[in-house]
């Protein structure tokens, strides 16, 4: 996998773009649920997810926020890129309604036209290169930005979730945000694609995967997400994960 920055005047709507290749060998991933919503755009072999490796997935896709892991499966000589959308700014690309989306992989043509989608994937295949892959679907999102702006309250509030780690009173965060929990968790969910709550406990465990060394006891890091026991941290990390924290740790490949 391979990373590349978007260009600045998408830096405001695009965390990053990712390519994804699998040259003779297939590759399998175990995806952890991310606060990004992600574009995937195939532009060679093919590529599924879950066990039974039989649910291929549309050429251009898009995957709304997540609560568990899902693993991926890269077939021999396939490549993707993978958008991944900043927190709040999905809807200056389209107006479907976001938490419609959570937990589903739909086709990319749901939202744009079959035409400009079917362009966009020959232009992919037939690109000489990675960065004139990732120039092709620059094009193809900064012709469809919209000049409707984020929402400036659920922005505050996405990063407030962020720097407390995901630890942090979901009535505190409506108060700040001048509106009832019932009026703020409605407008979290319509902006970034699920509920506040959810939002956080990913903020949370992504956080604490990140920060686990080697040899680290489990126990502490229940400890520093502020679980109330072993047991209820091991219950959460294997709906997260969809393994137990020794299995996870122990595995090669996840992001």
């Amino acid at each position: 996998m391979e990373t590349h920055i978007p260009s600045r005047v998408l830096q405001p709507y695009i965390r990053a773009f990712h390519v994804i290749e699998s040259h003779g060998q297939p590759l399998e991933n175990r995806v952890l649920p991310d606060t990004a919503i992600a574009l995937a755009f195939r532009f060679g072999g093919q590529v599924a997810y879950g066990h039974d490796r039989h649910t291929i997935l549309p050429e251009a896709s898009l995957t709304g926020l997540r609560q568990s892991a899902r693993l991926i499966n890269y077939f021999p000589h396939s490549g993707t890129i993978v958008v991944l959308l900043k927190e709040g700014m999905a809807p200056a690309l389209f107006r479907n309604p976001l938490h419609e989306l959570a937990g589903l992989t739909l086709g990319l043509d749901t939202c744009f036209s079959a035409t400009e989608i079917a362009r966009v994937q020959d232009q992919l295949s037939g690109a000489r290169n990675h960065r004139v892959r990732v120039a092709v679907l620059e094009d193809f999102l900064l012709a469809r930005l919209q000049p409707q702006g984020p929402d400036p309250a659920m922005i505050r509030a996405v990063s407030a979730i962020h720097q407390a780690k995901g630890r942090l009173s979901m009535s505190g965060l409506a108060d700040n945000a001048c509106l009832s929990q019932d009026a703020f968790e409605k407008r979290f969910r319509r902006t970034v694609g699920i509920s506040p709550k959810s939002f956080a406990d990913i903020v949370r465990l992504r956080t604490l995967i990140s920060q686990y060394g080697h040899g680290q006891s489990f126990q502490h890091l229940a400890l520093e997400g502020d679980y109330f026991d072993q047991a209820h941290f091991n219950r959460a990390f294997k709906r997260f994960t969809g393994l137990s924290p020794r299995e996870f740790f122990g595995q090669s490949r996840f992001w």
